[in-house]
């Protein structure tokens, strides 16, 4: 397993040197043995000692990619119903991923790293709140068991996951600013 997980576009990588296990794989073997629209999929699986954290990243701070008139993630797009329900179905999506795997007795943390022009601390925590109630929080209070979906949810930008306690082990960095592992 490569140490470094590259985002889709190759311009950042999250380092994974610290995990007990990483994956950026899931989405590969989705499109290799299903329907392509069958599941979404996190872009990134890290293992701590205590939970799985499942990473989303969009970053939209570069220039539109070919063909499009504004970037795909902007604080528009993401409230808008289509790109929030394809960002909640990412998380349900990735459940019969973490079973194949073995990796479901861990909570799951659900965590959004996102980067538009002019975001802020406030649009992110509506994000956040609003994914709270799209996710099934609610769903696992009424059968009372200590089984648990997902344990938490969380909206980020690149700079307070680098300094995050738990996800800051897991730099996510510019391709060209991560050292090469040796």
């Amino acid at each position: 397993m490569s140490n470094i997980l590259l985002e889709e576009n190759g311009r950042y990588g999250l380092d994974c040197t610290k995990a007990l296990w990483a994956s950026g794989a899931m989405h590969d073997h989705y499109v290799n043995s299903l329907h392509p629209n069958c599941l979404g999929d996190v872009d990134f699986v890290v293992e701590t000692a205590v939970s799985l954290l499942l990473v989303e990243y969009k970053n939209a701070k570069f220039a539109p990619e070919p063909g499009e008139s504004t970037p795909k993630t902007s604080a528009n797009n993401v409230f808008k119903d289509q790109k929030f329900t394809q960002l909640v179905r990412k998380y349900f999506g990735s459940l019969p991923y973490l079973r194949l795997v073995g990796k479901t007795i861990k909570p799951c943390h659900y965590i959004f790293v996102v980067e538009y022009p002019n975001d802020n601390s406030t649009s992110r925590k509506q994000l956040r709140n609003r994914l709270k109630n799209a996710l099934p929080f609610e769903l696992q209070k009424q059968f009372g068991s200590k089984i648990k979906l997902i344990e938490a949810v969380d909206v980020v930008n690149i700079d307070e996951w680098n300094s995050h306690p738990v996800y800051g082990q897991f730099p996510l960095k510019p391709v060209k600013n991560l050292m090469p592992l040796t």
